[in-house]
């Protein structure tokens, strides 16, 4: 019996190791390629040309969370341990497919009329709004099937399958925009056309690899949908706001700023890439892992995690203090006047991907709280609204101090709700009553 129960530890730990080697070899072949792509772009085009990029692409990245609202999120805990269940697993995706495709139709024209006013006062020219248009309207379009067409392949550990077509795509991606720059064809309306290409391959790609792993039903399951809509909606509100996380400032400058901070504020966005081989992990690995773990290991598996992306991101901020020009390096000679800002860059980095970190740890428990999501929208309509009327946020320092002070609104809002968590399961042990998430 020892026996069987150390062998079947050994089997476990081997697969544990082998789907976080296929993890960090396909995110890291990845997102490896789209660091090169980002930091290409930020030295091929001019500072005009990336402040249209960076701003397409600022816009596109904010509405895509606004259009999903957390759809395709809800697929993995939804179907929880039935993801050997095709006929399951396909009710979901095309619930969670039928919403983002209702929630397109009805927020494009309003997205087209807002990014059109954002981009005339920039005063470009019309064709080059209308053809950046166009390309952030296709890649919100494609972006849906590339995020609950993942769910499936995620469910089964199909990492391979996940990772390959996009690293291929990204790869092709790359070769394009090198030869368009010798060529010099490469401009904002090329780069931006290009990654909505992208994004539409990579979603029919793993809509064909997923399909091994569901059957699709004929007809939408109105059940589906509603129980899919009572996950989303205490979160809604928080997603809403969390959508625009990282793009206000950028939103602001082009409101408030010129051409040049535009530039500014997207590069050293792009500092930012550092950490979401990090984040796909935790979305991959650490939410399954979270949410299969006992009640009795599970505070202590938050804290060594934690623990664990403290340590690392200290290193990190240390590093970008005393070396920014290792950081400045990676965005080029155009934005080398940036140096005094790359330590707060880092360390608003640093405190967003512990806030996202026990985000979703909270949420791979259902920890999903009306009071948390109401903290969090008024920890950051106060903190952003103040620093708006007090500083204004008119060049690219202020966008950075403005980025930084909302750090802190979702570290102390996510924090909130995993203590509240723990102290509900607490309660919900010691009285043997039945436990709800949606509270």
């Amino acid at each position: 019996m020892k026996e069987h129960t150390e062998s079947q530890n050994k089997s476990r730990g081997r697969r544990i190791l082998g789907l976080i080697f296929s993890f960090f070899l396909g995110q890291g072949a990845l997102q490896g390629i789209n660091i090169v792509i980002g930091l290409f772009l930020i030295r091929a085009l001019s500072v005009s040309d990336y402040a249209k990029y960076g701003l397409a692409s600022g816009f596109q990245a904010t509405t895509s969370v606004l259009m999903d609202l957390g759809c395709a999120g809800t697929i993995i805990p939804l179907v929880g341990r039935r993801s050997l269940d095709p006929a399951v697993v396909g009710r979901y995706v095309r619930g969670a497919k039928s919403l983002r495709d209702s929630a397109f139709w009805i927020l494009c024209p309003l997205a087209a009329i807002v990014f059109l006013i954002m981009t005339h006062r920039q005063h470009w020219p019309w064709s080059v709004q209308a053809i950046l248009l166009v390309s952030v309207l296709i890649a919100l379009y494609s972006s849906g099937p590339l995020s609950y067409y993942s769910a499936p392949l995620f469910l089964h550990r199909q990492l391979h399958e996940y990772y390959f077509p996009q690293t291929i795509s990204a790869a092709g991606r790359l070769v394009v925009y090198v030869v368009l720059a010798f060529l010099g064809g490469l401009n904002a309306w090329t780069a931006a056309g290009l990654s909505a290409l992208n994004i539409t391959a990579n979603g029919h790609f793993l809509g064909k690899k997923s399909r091994q792993y569901l059957a699709w039903p004929e007809n939408d399951d109105p059940f589906i949908r509603r129980e899919i809509r009572h996950y989303m909606l205490p979160a809604s509100p928080a997603i809403i706001l969390g959508a625009f996380h990282g793009q206000v400032s950028l939103f602001l400058i082009s409101i408030f700023g010129n051409t040049v901070s535009i530039a500014e504020v997207a590069a050293l966005a792009r500092l930012g890439l550092i950490f979401n081989l990090l984040m796909t992990f935790n979305i991959v690995l650490v939410e399954p892992f979270v949410a299969r773990l006992p009640s009795n290991k599970l505070l202590i598996t938050y804290f060594k995690l934690t623990a664990l992306a403290i340590v690392g991101c200290v290193a990190l901020v240390l590093l970008a203090l005393v070396a920014p020009s290792a950081f400045l390096w990676l965005l080029g000679p155009r934005y080398s006047t940036l140096s005094g800002l790359i330590g707060w860059v880092v360390l608003t980095a640093c405190i967003n991907y512990i806030a996202g970190l026990i985000w979703i740890m909270n949420r791979s428990r259902k920890w999903v709280f009306w009071r948390g999501t109401i903290a969090e929208i008024a920890l950051l309509l106060v903190v952003q609204i103040g620093f708006t009327v007090i500083f204004g946020v008119r060049d690219t320092r202020s966008a950075v101090m403005f980025n930084f002070a909302s750090s802190f609104c979702y570290l102390a809002s996510h924090s909130y709700v995993a203590i509240y968590g723990f102290l509900r399961a607490q309660r919900n042990k010691a009285s043997d009553g039945p436990s709800t998430a949606l509270v």
